[in-house]
């Protein structure tokens, strides 16, 4: 495995717009070795994600699975579970939004899709996120806790400054449905021993490259400048949504994605703003196709073909390609210490 310096994947959440992630995460790989592209969990320390972020982080990580597999995997996944039919009606939406906004998509379909990844890459539904697997690229979905409101790391690794009874307990799809829920998507889930309960992230964490950030930090280097070690954070956004989403007939719920676009962005901004050393000198690079993606709604698990042609023409800009082109160089070149690395797993 590459490495001597850390590298960072960030993924946002997005619906089926996540399939737009894996696009550029390909082209990004192709990059580095078009013959044989390697594999995101050879090239990454750590990937994080939320909602559908978090659940493409767990496959490209955890399952340790090429781009390619991913697309497939997840190309299926959103075909059954971004779908109409799984849409509650807009009238018992209205009556659980006036008292408290659940589920727009079947849970049940969700979980069972995650437990068919598992089945087809020859693992058990009830198999534990937690890896022990010394040098394995580590995973963390962000999802947000009920009673504090605020976005909680669930992790492939013991965390570095306390102890975490869900890293002992959370299964993979266990772990998929919770930072899904962080979405306003799915219903509430409750994991661990402790029964935390998991639910709408709103302007949670939908953005969760900060939290990576934390994360690395405490894990890799509690005692030094994170960035002192960096290599290279990459943070891959799902466009821009619009009303389209939830439809004409649900147009008094789209400020619930209005405040989550809008936090998405925010955070790349405030975090671009904060280190612009890094965007400069080659150690931290956005990709989001932006408003290209926007017409597509988050059910719409037809219009792949219609995903993967603004994302392409999104990688053919000029100046996207030039970026790509750093971007895999930054990983390529820069190699992520052992020692550094070993220590985390002893």
């Amino acid at each position: 495995m590459p490495g001597q310096e850390l590298r960072l994947l960030s993924l946002d959440g997005g619906g089926v717009r996540g399939l737009s992630t894996l696009f550029i995460l390909q082209a990004l790989m192709q990059r580095i070795n078009p013959d044989n592209p390697p594999k995101p969990c050879d090239y990454f320390d750590m990937i994080g994600g939320t909602s559908t972020g978090g659940l493409i982080a767990i496959m490209l990580g955890r399952l340790r699975m090429s781009v390619r597999e991913c697309i497939e995997a997840y190309t299926e996944l959103a075909s059954k579970v971004f779908v109409k039919e799984h849409l509650l009606p807009a009238k018992k939406l209205w009556k659980l939004h006036r008292a408290k906004l659940r589920a727009r998509f079947s849970s049940e379909v969700l979980k069972q899709c995650i437990c068919d990844v598992l089945q087809k890459s020859q693992r058990s539904a009830d198999e534990l996120l937690k890896d022990t697997l010394p040098m394995s690229c580590k995973v963390c979905v962000f999802a947000t806790s009920t009673g504090t409101s605020t976005p909680v790391a669930i992790r492939s690794y013991p965390p570095a400054r306390e102890a975490d009874d869900m890293y002992q307990t959370t299964k993979i799809w266990e772990a998929g449905r919770a930072t899904s829920a962080a979405s306003t998507f799915f219903d509430a889930i409750k994991i661990g021993p402790h029964k935390q309960e998991f639910t709408d992230g709103g302007t949670g964490a939908n953005n969760p490259i900060q939290y990576l950030w934390n994360e690395a930090q405490d894990l890799y280097t509690p005692d030094s400048r994170l960035e002192d070690h960096l290599a290279c954070i990459v943070s891959i956004g799902t466009g821009r949504p619009t009303f389209k989403e939830f439809g004409d007939d649900l147009a008094d719920l789209a400020d619930t994605m209005v405040r989550i676009a809008t936090q998405t962005e925010e955070t790349a901004e405030l975090f671009h703003q904060r280190n612009r050393h890094l965007a400069q000198s080659g150690k931290y690079f956005r990709f989001n196709v932006g408003d290209g993606l926007g017409e597509i709604g988050l059910d719409e698990a037809a219009k792949v073909g219609q995903i993967k042609d603004r994302t392409d023409k999104y990688l053919g800009e000029e100046v996207n390609f030039e970026r790509l082109s750093r971007c895999a160089k930054a990983l390529e070149v820069s190699e992520k210490s052992d020692e550094l690395t070993y220590q985390q797993c002893t």
